[in-house]
């Protein structure tokens, strides 16, 4: 199982699975990935948990590098939906990033298989967010740089152009520490604590290209 170049991509435009029975395949192989592992992980526990056999599981995922590939697309959207939702509520261009970068902490560093494949299993997913990283780090990028570039258009915000996608990989480059090193002097579990580190050091970003009301 990798990250590949192209995952956000997919995701924003494979239609999700709503087939009840592929839904449930799903759930179990999340559960079973997250209580032991992908080394371990097969398609004959995958069935015992969800009371299915492995020709109905088959008939939906053709071999288990299928099934571990969806259950990556569906966290990707699981994630991503989640985010949306989490920007698209605020009412500032500074409410969007700093909720939205808390939610991603916050999601990522909570991530149960994320953790547990890091914890035990890191060659599955460090090599894709360390020394293979370019393809995650520029769809990371690439996403929050759309949503900057939105604010710009709607007249929200004035960063120049040539400032978005360095301004983009440093936040991308922040959450990827916080969750690969979760340890840290750095008050992230504290809400008050860590929003005062948003408002003193990120903030100040959007607050510096934000036109002045009339």
């Amino acid at each position: 199982m990798g990250i590949v170049k192209g995952l956000l991509h997919r995701v924003r435009t494979a239609p999700p699975l709503v087939d009840g029975t592929a839904q449930r395949v799903l759930e179990a192989a999340l559960r079973q990935a997250e209580d032991f592992g992908v080394r371990r992980f097969t398609v004959d526990d995958v069935a015992r948990r969800c009371g299915l056999s492995r020709v109905t599981i088959y008939r939906y995922f053709p071999k288990k590098d299928a099934l571990l590939d969806a259950l990556l697309m569906s966290e990707m959207r699981s994630f991503l939906t989640k985010a949306d939702a989490v920007v698209a509520a605020q009412a500032t261009p500074e409410a969007r990033l700093v909720e939205g970068l808390l939610f991603c902490l916050d999601f990522l560093r909570s991530h149960r298989l994320l953790n547990r494949l890091l914890r035990t299993e890191p060659e599955f997913i460090l090599p894709h967010l360390t020394t293979r990283a370019e393809p995650a780090i520029a769809e990371a990028r690439a996403w929050i740089s759309d949503q900057v570039r939105a604010e710009v258009a709607a007249g929200r915000l004035t960063v120049p152009d040539r400032d978005i996608d360095t301004f983009a990989e440093l936040v991308v480059r922040l959450v990827i520490s916080f969750t690969l090193t979760p340890e840290t002097a750095i008050p992230l579990d504290d809400p008050a604590a860590r929003r005062r580190l948003v408002d003193l050091y990120l903030a100040p970003f959007v607050r510096h290209y934000t036109p002045p009301r009339t």
